[in-house]
């Protein structure tokens, strides 16, 4: 096995440090697994100190600025072959690395520059079970064809290895809300090598449980992605990127439009020609939302996401019109700082109650 650095940024995360790093610590030794304390005002570098003494602390930075200082300050890039950059909310499975190691092991030409692992959450009410549905669609559907044509969009920050070359080539980049998709963007620009991704490992995260939560966190993701849309030229860069890019953000653009018609026209509609809005909705249904579903409860084994259709619909035309007011806002000029757009709760998780870590069935 190669060896292989393990990263965890944190601010604030004195609740579930703890957790991460002992999960770390069943796949590496404390050694290879680093801390960077990005300004935090809990006790998040106590808790990290109690399973390795690789932390270093920094004035608050931000995410991708205190994972570049980090990799300089420990010299990872030159002292490992591969670096894995971790959330400090997230756990990671048995098995996590040898799986993903054996992937670049097999790569005898080296071209591949990193591995995607599936991300999964925990079950706790049904905002957080819509997000399980989410993961499924983006993973299993979207990530699976992508990694097949070399055009993923996002190596998530909490489940992909990189080979130290990517970070020799180039510093953590900065400058978007989403600092994930802008470096994987970046290899692909920089032609360092493929991308892959693989369900075979999978980190468990937190993720939103209210929808104030949820939104917050869409906002965010969704004002990063047309920044870096902007920031790498998409779709004129000539890639199969471009493409696959350009074809998600319009049909998003269209999905809003859609939503803003609908809502505006609604009443009228309604009482002239109610077939109008049943049968597009009945093929939406049908030809998308039914289909997705039984995947996910495949995957998941959750009776309950078909009790949650109503709720789901809701939050996709939330979703949605998000989307199209991110556009709006990144088109004309406003800048939001992410100090502003994210600050979900931390919960730490017991085996007590409510706050129980659910493991998803199908990766048992």
């Amino acid at each position: 096995m190669g060896k292989i650095a393990l990263l965890v940024p944190a601010h604030n995360e004195e609740k579930v440090i703890g957790m991460c790093l002992v999960s770390l610590l069943n796949e590496a030794s404390a050694e290879d697994i680093y801390v960077v304390n990005d300004g935090s005002e809990d006790q998040t570098e106590t808790e990290a100190k109690k399973h390795t003494q690789n932390v270093l602390t920094l004035t608050r930075s931000g995410k991708a600025s205190a994972l570049s200082e980090a990799i300089g300050y420990f010299h990872l890039a030159d002292r490992y072959d591969f670096i894995m950059p971790f959330d400090a909310d997230t756990k990671i499975s048995d098995g996590f690395l040898e799986e993903i190691i054996e992937i670049f092991t097999l790569d005898v030409d080296s071209k591949i520059a990193a591995v995607a692992g599936k991300v999964v959450g925990t079950d706790f009410n049904w905002v957080t079970t819509y997000r399980a549905w989410e993961y499924e669609i983006a993973q299993t559907i979207h990530k699976e064809a992508q990694s097949v044509i070399n055009a993923i969009i996002v190596c998530p920050g909490c489940a992909t290895v990189f080979r130290s070359r990517v970070f020799k080539n180039m510093g953590h980049p900065k400058g978007t809300l989403t600092e994930d998709m802008d470096l994987t963007f970046l290899i692909h620009r920089k032609k360092l090598g493929k991308i892959v991704f693989t369900q075979n490992s999978y980190v468990l995260t937190q993720d939103p449980r209210t929808i104030r939560e949820l939104l917050k966190q869409i906002d965010r993701w969704y004002l990063g992605f047309w920044q870096c849309l902007v920031k790498h030229n998409i779709p004129w860069g000539g890639q199969i990127l471009d493409l696959e890019v350009a074809l998600l953000a319009s049909e998003g653009l269209f999905n809003g439009l859609l939503v803003i018609a609908f809502l505006l026209f609604l009443p009228f509609i309604a009482i002239r020609n109610p077939l109008f809005i049943a049968v597009p909705l009945a093929l939406d249904f049908i030809l998308f939302l039914v289909p997705t579903l039984l995947i996910a409860y495949k995957k998941t084994k959750f009776k309950k996401l078909f009790i949650y259709i109503p709720q789901f619909y809701f939050l996709r035309v939330l979703g949605s019109m998000i989307f199209f007011r991110s556009f709006l806002k990144i088109v004309v000029g406003i800048d939001l700082s992410m100090s502003k757009l994210w600050n979900m709760s931390r919960y730490k998780l017991t085996t007590e109650g409510k706050e129980e870590v659910w493991l998803n069935p199908s990766l048992q």
